[in-house]
């Protein structure tokens, strides 16, 4: 994944974003005693809560195609990783980035997505990755447009719209994608492109997302070249591979069919 590693990697909007959540810096996160955590106490948050610090990925060399703003559902988190991390329950904020990506060893669940993402620098667009919840907690849900996850969502795009003539916004899953059609109206001129998640969990969606593609193009060996003409074949299993291909496929098609044309 030579692209990947090679990109340039930059928090272009963490700043703007720490400030309006009310972390100053990180020392708040350790002590408890920040109005961040006043918003968790006031939930009566008790689960591990995530926080995923939003990346600026440019490749190498940079070029002036469309910036791809990935656009997941939230930093999800679990109990072990806060036992990893601390013993006191109360401290149970933890910082990372989205899909790990700041990590130098892939987690296996991450797999798919530096995937997506070498392949997508490959063809020279710029990558930003963040969530549609900013801060995450067991349950949470996204709810009226006041909701401070939109408002740092909306404060994301126009910091970036300072920086990129044209962005297409990815979004990845049901909650994202939601999220989207409900308040479009305050994100006024950006693309915007639902795809399923690329988790694993997900992969039967992209086989059926697939074959169905294949068959209202009436280009039946799209599919076929993927998985094989035989039902049980030794090909007829979604891997990491046919995921990312289909995806990275998908929003070069939109941003071909939607951007360049304008």
């Amino acid at each position: 994944m030579e692209a990947l590693k090679n990109s340039n990697m930059s928090y272009p909007t963490w700043e703007k974003i720490s400030e309006m959540l009310g972390i100053a810096n990180l020392e708040p996160l350790r002590k408890g005693n920040d109005p961040f955590y006043s918003v968790i106490k006031k939930n009566k948050v008790e689960t591990p809560c995530g926080v995923d610090i939003p990346i600026l990925l440019k490749p190498e060399p940079e070029t002036d195609k469309p910036l791809i703003v990935i656009l997941g559902e939230s930093a999800l988190r679990n109990k072990k990783e806060l036992e990893d991390i601390t013993n006191d329950a109360s401290n149970n904020v933890i910082l990372g980035t989205p899909y790990a990506i700041h990590l130098e060893k892939c987690p296996p669940k991450c797999g798919v997505y530096r995937k997506i993402f070498d392949a997508i620098l490959k063809k020279g667009y710029s990558i930003y990755l963040t969530d549609i919840i900013k801060v995450w907690w067991k349950d949470k849900e996204l709810v009226p447009e006041e909701n401070l996850d939109i408002k740092v969502f909306n404060m994301e795009l126009n910091k970036l719209k300072e920086i990129y003539k044209d962005i297409v916004i990815v979004a990845w899953g049901k909650k994202p994608k939601d999220a989207l059609q409900k308040k479009f109206n305050m994100i006024p001129n950006v693309d915007f492109l639902p795809l399923p998640h690329p988790g694993q969990k997900n992969w039967d969606a992209w086989k059926q997302r697939i074959f169905e593609k294949a068959v209202f193009s009436k280009n039946l060996e799209y599919a076929t070249n993927l998985y094989g003409k035989k039902p049980d074949g030794k090909d007829n299993k979604t891997t990491a591979e046919k995921v990312a291909i289909e995806a990275v496929k998908s929003i070069d098609d939109y941003i071909n069919c939607n951007i360049r044309i304008k």
